[in-house]
C-alpha cells in the first residue's frame, strides 16, 4: 500500500501562478488547521504498535481478571471473556454448570449460528430471537447436547436485563445489578447427565465450547437518511469504508466526532467517502456464478491498547485504500479501482529528479504474492489463499521472491486475489524516483496517480504518488512516484483460482458396530437353580466381533423400570461376558451391551424379557 500524502492544511491564496493556468493552492501551515492535521497524523502514528491479532483469536474462550473488551465490525465468528462461571444444584433440576461469555462491545446487529464445539445447534427458539434449548445439532449424533444444554443471548442494548435466570438462582454474586448493559453476550447451562451418558451427551467428557456467528456493530452510512448521532438510524454493513468512517468517530474508535465540521465536512462525504464507499459495493462477477461486492471487510479489534493506524491498516488492507489530508483540512480517502489520472506532469514543470530506475528494487521485487485472510468455508479461521505468481519471472530468475501480505479482515478468496494481484504490481513497478517540480505540480496534491512525461528517460504513463513534500520557501514540491498501470485493478473469474484445501477433516471414523449375539441367563455356569425370590446373578454373553481397541459395556435392569433404570453389570477380562450383582430370582430382566472407545460408543443391543 503507497504511503499516504503527508498531513498539510493548504489555504488558496492566490489564484493563478506563474508555472501554470491551473488554479492552485500555496502551502500555508496555520492556525487551528495544522493542530487539528497533526493531532490526527499523531494519533495515527505515534500509538506504539500491538500484538498483531487474528479474528480467529476470537474464537478462543479465555478466563482472566481484567479481560480486554473487543469491539467487532461485519460477519465474524466468536467466542469471548467468561464474565461468569459458577455450578448449580438444589433448585428443583438436574446439577448444571452455567457460564457467561462476553462476545462484543457494543450493540451487534444480530445472531446468525450458534456453534457448541464444532457443531451447529438447533435451538428451539431461534438464537436470531434470543436462544432456546437444544433441540438437536448439525453432524452429530441425536444425543449429543440435546436437551442438555441451553443458549440464551443479548444484543448488548441498554436494555438488557443480565439474564433474570442467573439473578434468581445467584443473588449474592449476581444481583440484578449486574446487566451488562452495552455488551453483546451469551449464557450457556449444561445440565449433567447421568454418569454412563455423559459422554454421548458430552463428547470429549465436557460441556461444549460456544460460538457465534453474528452481524456486529452498526454503522452510521452517510449514503442514506440517517443521524449521524443516533446510533439507532445507524445499519449494519461489511463495507470498509463506511467502517473507517465509523472507526474515525465513534467513541471506541478515534473519537473523532466532534470534528465533523473540520475533518468530515459535507464536501470530504460527498467528493471523497460516498463515491469510495460506492466503489467497494460494485459488483464483481465470481468463478462459480453470481456476483459480490468489490470490497468487504470483517474483523475486530481491542479496546483501548489497539493502534489506529494497525486498526485502520487492516481495515484498508481490504480495499487498497488510503486516508490524506484534503486541500480544505478535511480527511479523504481513496480505494482500489482504475483511475484516470487527471494531472500530467512534464520537463516543462520538473526542475529535476533523482533515484529513477527502471524495474523493481532488487531487494524489494517479488515474482510471489501470497497472503491469509480469513475464510468462513473453514470455520472462520486465517487460510491461505492461493498464491498469485510471476511464472515467467520465476523461470527466468530461476527462483521464487516471495512477499506475504496479511488480509485478516478480508472474507473472501476471490477478493484476495484481486488484492494479491495489485500488490504484485506494486511491488514491481516499470520506472521508480522522485521528481522535484515547480508549484504546478500542487495540481497532483490531491491525486493518487498522474500521468508522468520525461523525455530523456523514456518515461510516460500512469504513477502513484508515494510521497509529498512542499518547500514553500523555495516554491517547490518533491513528489515520489511509482509506476502503476491500471490494468492492476481490471478482473475476470479466470484469474480467480480455486482456494487451497485448508483444515480438512479427513476421513471420518467409521462408526462401532453394535454387539451381536447378545443373550442371557441366570445363575453362574454349572450353578444349581436357587428357590423363587432367592438371590441369584444374571449372566450377559455376546460375540466378539473382531472389535479391535474396545470394551464392552453392559447393563441391566427390571423389565418394569423405565431406561432411567439401568444398573451396569461387571465385566468380565474376556470382554465377551458380564455378570450382575444378585438379583431376586423369578423376575423379569432386561439387558443391553454396547462396544466403547474411547468417548465413542456403539448403539445398544438389547434383549428384553430374561427370566431369572
Amino acid at each position: 500500500m503507497a504511503e499516504t500524502i503527508g498531513f498539510l492544511i493548504l489555504t488558496a491564496v492566490s489564484a493563478e501562478t506563474a508555472f501554470g493556468a491551473a488554479t492552485v493552492a500555496v502551502a500555508t501551515i496555520i492556525g487551528t488547521g495544522v493542530l487539528v492535521g497533526g493531532a490526527y497524523t499523531v494519533n495515527l502514528a505515534m500509538t506504539p504498535d500491538p500484538e498483531e491479532k487474528t479474528p480467529s483469536d476470537g474464537q478462543i474462550t479465555t478466563k482472566q481478571p481484567i479481560p480486554p473488551r473487543r469491539r467487532h465490525y461485519g460477519r465474524v465468528k466468536l467466542a469471548g471473556p467468561l464474565m461468569f462461571v459458577e455450578p448449580l444444584s438444589g433448585y428443583g433440576g438436574p446439577p448444571q454448570l452455567d457460564q457467561v461469555i462476553a462476545l462484543n462491545h457494543g450493540l451487534v446487529d444480530g445472531f446468525e449460528e450458534c456453534w457448541l464445539n464444532e457443531y451447529l445447534a438447533v435451538l428451539d427458539n431461534p438464537i436470531s430471537a434470543g436462544g432456546g434449548s437444544v433441540i438437536s445439532v448439525v453432524g452429530a449424533g441425536p444425543e449429543v447436547f440435546a436437551s442438555f444444554v441451553g443458549v440464551t443471548v443479548e444484543f448488548g442494548t441498554d436494555d438488557d436485563d443480565g439474564f433474570d435466570f442467573l439473578h434468581s438462582n445467584f443473588p449474592t454474586i449476581w444481583d440484578a445489578s449486574h446487566q451488562g448493559k452495552g455488551i453483546a453476550k451469551a449464557l450457556m447451562r449444561t445440565a449433567e447427565p447421568v454418569a454412563e451418558e455423559f459422554t454421548t451427551v458430552y463428547p470429549g467428557g465436557q460441556p461444549p465450547v460456544m460460538r457465534f456467528v453474528l452481524r456486529a456493530s452498526r454503522v452510521w452510512d452517510p449514503r442514506l437518511a440517517q443521524d449521524k448521532d443516533d446510533p439507532a438510524t445507524w445499519t449494519w454493513t461489511t463495507n470498509p469504508v463506511l467502517i473507517a468512517l465509523d472507526y474515525h468517530r465513534h467513541p471506541d474508535g478515534m473519537r473523532l466526532a466532534h470534528l465533523d465540521g473540520v475533518l468530515f465536512t459535507s464536501a470530504a462525504l460527498a467528493e471523497d467517502w460516498i463515491p469510495a464507499a460506492n466503489i467497494c459495493d460494485e459488483a464483481i462477477a465470481l468463478a462459480a456464478g453470481g456476483t459480490e461486492p468489490r470490497y468487504r471487510a470483517s474483523g475486530g479489534y481491542d479496546l483501548p491498547t489497539a493502534a489506529p493506524k494497525d486498526v485502520l491498516g487492516a481495515i484498508f488492507a481490504t480495499c487498497d485504500g488510503q486516508v490524506y489530508q484534503r486541500a480544505d483540512g478535511a480527511i479523504g480517502v481513496r480505494v482500489g479501482k482504475t483511475v484516470a489520472p487527471t494531472v500530467t506532469i512534464g520537463s516543462d514543470h520538473i526542475l529535476a529528479y533523482d533515484g529513477f530506475r527502471k524495474g523493481g528494487n532488487a531487494f524489494t521485487a517479488v515474482n510471489e504474492i501470497t497472503a491469509q485472510y480469513t475464510s468462513p468455508p473453514n470455520d472462520y479461521q486465517t487460510s491461505d489463499a492461493a498464491a498469485w505468481r510471476d511464472e515467467a519471472d520465476i523461470s527466468e530468475r530461476g527462483q521464487v521472491l516471495s512477499s506475504n501480505i496479511s488480509l485478516y479482515w478480508v472474507s473472501s478468496h476471490s477478493q484476495a486475489r484481486r488484492l494479491m494481484k495489485i500488490e504484485m504490481y506494486r511491488r514491481n513497478p516499470e520506472w521508480s524516483g522522485r521528481i522535484v517540480t515547480d508549484l504546478y505540480g500542487l495540481n497532483a496534491y490531491n491525486e493518487r496517480f498522474i500521468n508522468l512525461q520525461i523525455g530523456e528517460l523514456g518515461i510516460t504513463g500512469s504513477f502513484e504518488i508515494t510521497s509529498f513534500e512542499i518547500d514553500a520557501g523555495a516554491g517547490t514540491c518533491a513528489i515520489g512516484v511509482s509506476a502503476m498501470v491500471q490494468t492492476a485493478y481490471d478482473w475476470t473469474t479466470g484469474e480467480e483460482s480455486e482456494p487451497p484445501v485448508m483444515g480438512a477433516a479427513g476421513p471420518e471414523m467409521a462408526p462401532i458396530g453394535a454387539p451381536t449375539g447378545v443373550m442371557g441367563s441366570s445363575g453362574l455356569p454349572g450353578a444349581a437353580l436357587r428357590a423363587i425370590g432367592d438371590p441369584i446373578n444374571l449372566v450377559i454373553n455376546w460375540d466378539t466381533d473382531d472389535q479391535i481397541e474396545t470394551t464392552g459395556k453392559a447393563q441391566f435392569k427390571p423389565s418394569t423400570a423405565d431406561d432411567g433404570g439401568w444398573l451396569d453389570a461387571n465385566v468380565q477380562a474376556s470382554q465377551t461376558q458380564a455378570i450382575t450383582v444378585m438379583v431376586p430370582s423369578g423376575q423379569s430382566y432386561d439387558v443391553r451391551v454396547a462396544w466403547a472407545s474411547g468417548t465413542r460408543k456403539s448403539d445398544w443391543t438389547t434383549v428384553t424379557g430374561i427370566l431369572a
